[in-house]
């Protein structure tokens, strides 16, 4: 019923208006179905499909795009017209049939016979949960980019991948790592699906995960929680940094849960000579490509930051010597650690804790440098940076900066780092130095890395916002 060939000429011009579509301007020269899943459900057709996407340059990418051939559209936008056997009809995104949802959910849970290429697997403890899950109302969640998350009432959460690398999902390798260790702060792992490649090497398609009751992620929040701080009745208690303390300590926990897994993929490593020497060297060269990229991109700048470039430059160069402070992680060790962690990456819940969730890490890296051991204060430098995100946030709805907005983010950065040390107390290992001021150095050495990454992506895609991390990197202009 579904015309490969129809369809593959179809796709590059819908791709490009996909909000996961990762590799937007880079030029499509064709789209090609590399496999396919197929199946009737009802009057539809199901098309699991791996669509290998090549550019003008020569290179390519792998993206799963599940499709669904119907002749009852609806209001669901189409991919392309494409008449059926005995009616007229149109292909569009799967994931908008009403039944697709339910389809999924029951094919992780054994009601779909793995195929050589493709496999559906399931937790043996998740098999209830997943079938009420495939009885619960499925909403496409539209808040999502670079993947696309489908939720199944109270019950469950299932993230599809779109762009697909090869090796194990980071995500359901950290989810158990941690349930083994024994770390609630977490929804459960409850199944998923993959491909393989001719190659052998299998990709992660979808993960499904128990639903978390929440009040919110925890930017969206915070950003309620600071809208009463600076309102002209502020509710906030005078201890208004006990939830950031509170995220300090999940967040150590996590961490000294994760110091304990004894399986060789997660289990620690101790920092070596050589990887400290390779930060220091990385972080130095992000300085001097910071510098250059904003030296290019001075005609997108806002004026105060064009006017004053040659002293942001050379500020940004005096900044290179925190690099030095990855020295003090010597007697520390590596782990597996969040990857990208920021306050979007949790969730409040009704009983005032936190869960972490989003174990991916980041989407645009590869598998493997995501699954690298690294420093702990990777995931603590991240988490300081989104409160600074977040008072950049609410500053920027008000007309000028706000005194309690400052005193905030710095009450916060306390209160974390409190709730953090004192938990990774607990950890079989160093985690982080145990003196002050080298905890202090290396933690400025990775609060620079995250800066200098911050500063790249708002100058390539937010310009009026670069202000905002280059002020960590200056604090002159925050005067």
């Amino acid at each position: 019923m579904i015309d490969f060939d129809a369809l593959s000429g179809a796709l590059p011009r819908w791709l490009e208006t996909r909000r996961w579509f990762a590799d937007k301007g880079r030029g499509i020269a064709r789209a090609v179905i590399e496999d396919g899943l197929t199946e009737a459900v009802d009057d539809d057709a199901l098309l699991l499909a791996i669509v290998r996407v090549e550019y003008r340059h020569g290179d390519s990418s792998r993206y799963f795009v599940p499709m669904v051939w119907t002749a009852h559209v609806g209001a669901s936008e189409v991919i392309t017209a494409m008449p059926g056997a005995t009616s007229t009809g149109a292909v569009i995104d799967g994931v908008e049939a009403p039944w697709f949802g339910r389809w999924l959910i029951e094919a992780m849970n054994g009601k779909a016979a793995s195929q050589a290429r493709w496999t559906f697997t399931s937790e043996p403890a998740a098999s209830h949960v997943l079938a009420s899950a495939a009885q619960a109302p499925v909403t496409v969640m539209r808040a999502e980019q670079s993947n696309t998350s489908l939720r199944y009432g109270n019950e469950a959460m299932v993230k599809l991948v779109r762009r697909l690398q090869p090796g194990p999902n980071p995500d359901e390798e950290m989810l158990r790592a941690l349930a083994k260790a024994g770390f609630a702060s977490v929804p459960h792992y409850l199944g998923g699906a993959s491909w393989r490649a001719l190659d052998g090497e299998a990709h992660p398609l979808a993960l499904a995960q128990a639903f978390v009751p929440n009040l919110g992620d925890g930017w969206s929040w915070m950003l309620r929680r600071l809208r009463e701080l600076t309102g002209p009745e502020s509710a906030v208690a005078l201890d208004y940094a006990s939830p950031e303390r509170l995220l300090g300590r999940r967040t150590g926990e996590m961490h000294v849960a994760l110091s304990r897994v004894a399986e060789p993929e997660v289990a620690a490593e101790t920092a070596t000579s050589e990887s400290i020497q390779a930060d220091i060297a990385r972080v130095r060269r992000a300085v001097g490509q910071t510098v250059s990229l904003l030296q290019e991109s001075e005609a997108m700048l806002p004026e105060p930051l064009r006017a004053g470039l040659p002293s942001i430059a050379s500020g940004l160069e005096d900044a290179t010597s925190r690099a030095e402070g990855f020295g003090a992680e010597a007697e520390t060790v590596r782990i597996r650690v969040h990857g990208d962690y920021h306050l979007g990456q949790t969730l409040r819940t009704p009983q005032e804790d936190w869960v972490i969730i989003d174990f991916e890490g980041e989407p645009a890296r590869p598998v493997a440098e995501r699954r690298q051991k690294t420093s702990a204060l990777k995931d603590v430098a991240g988490m300081l940076r989104s409160f600074a995100y977040a008072r950049g946030a609410a500053e920027r709805n008000q007309v000028a900066a706000s005194a309690p907005l400052a005193s905030w983010e710095t009450e916060a950065r306390q209160a974390f780092l409190e709730g953090y040390r004192e938990a990774v107390l607990e950890a079989p290992m160093a985690l982080v130095p145990a003196d002050d001021r080298e905890f202090a150095a290396a933690l400025a050495a990775w609060e620079l890395d995250k800066a200098l990454y911050e500063v790249a992506y708002e100058v390539r895609n937010r310009p009026d916002w670069v202000e905002l991390p280059l002020r960590s990197l200056l604090p002159r202009l925050q005067e």
